[in-house]
């Protein structure tokens, strides 16, 4: 399994997984740790999980995405630990023949892993003043 990582995400990793005769799509979602949260400047996020677990529930919407769409290749990366603003927390690859099948199945990977798996994040924030 090994979804989730404390070390820095590597794009082309996904990039490499050689792409078939019959892939007529690639989609990518990076989550990248933004500057703001709520208005305030942060430095980083922290992630924390409930690690076994996780790692199941996303095997199991992997599962759940090729059982709907037609995929030819799905990786998720997600990571805990403290991640800095600009990098990247989170990966969803898909592959299929065509674009609507790849793109529904990344919106669903992504959606359901942030309403069900257990990962919960923390902005570390500094001073801020509302106006």
């Amino acid at each position: 399994m090994d979804y989730l990582t404390d070390d820095p995400i590597d794009v082309t990793e996904w990039h490499r997984l050689a792409v078939g005769e019959q892939d007529g799509a690639s989609v990518e979602f990076l989550g990248i740790v933004r500057a703001q949260d709520a208005g305030c400047p942060i430095t980083h996020l922290d992630y924390e999980a409930y690690e076994p677990m996780a790692e199941r529930m996303i095997e199991r919407l992997i599962e759940q995405a090729k059982q709907h769409w037609p995929l030819r290749a799905v990786s998720i990366r997600h990571r805990v630990g403290r991640v800095p603003v600009g990098e990247i927390a989170v990966l969803i690859g898909v592959r299929a023949a065509h674009r609507e099948e790849a793109f529904a199945a990344c919106r669903f990977l992504i959606d359901a892993i942030k309403q069900d798996v257990p990962i919960w994040k923390t902005p570390l924030r500094e001073p801020c003043v509302m106006a």
